[in-house]
């Protein structure tokens, strides 16, 4: 998150050394929160195969609504078949391999 908020920092005018701290201060909390949230995990589990299945099935219609109607306004339809094609087969071959 660090790296997003000084990537943004810097176009609006803030110099590099500014944008810097503002990524350093921004991820401090993290730490902090790690035990606690270890702990939240390890109480709530049962809940965790309904938590991944809501993220996966967000991050599948993020893909069908935005990233590929955006795509093909930008590239060829071929290309973007291809491309997508190719990402789920690597994706799958990473899940059948691990």
């Amino acid at each position: 998150e660090g790296l997003a908020v000084a990537l943004v920092s810097v176009p609006r005018g803030e110099s590099p050394a500014r944008a810097c701290l503002w990524a350093v201060l921004s991820s401090l909390p993290q730490p902090l929160v790690a035990v606690p949230a270890y702990y939240f995990v390890e109480i709530f589990s049962f809940l965790l195969p309904i938590g991944l299945g809501s993220a996966a099935g967000t991050m599948l219609w993020m893909v069908f609504a935005e990233l590929l109607p955006d795509a093909l306004k930008e590239a060829p339809s071929e290309l973007v078949g291809t491309v997508t094609t190719c990402a789920i087969m690597a994706q799958l071959g990473l899940q059948v391999a691990l």
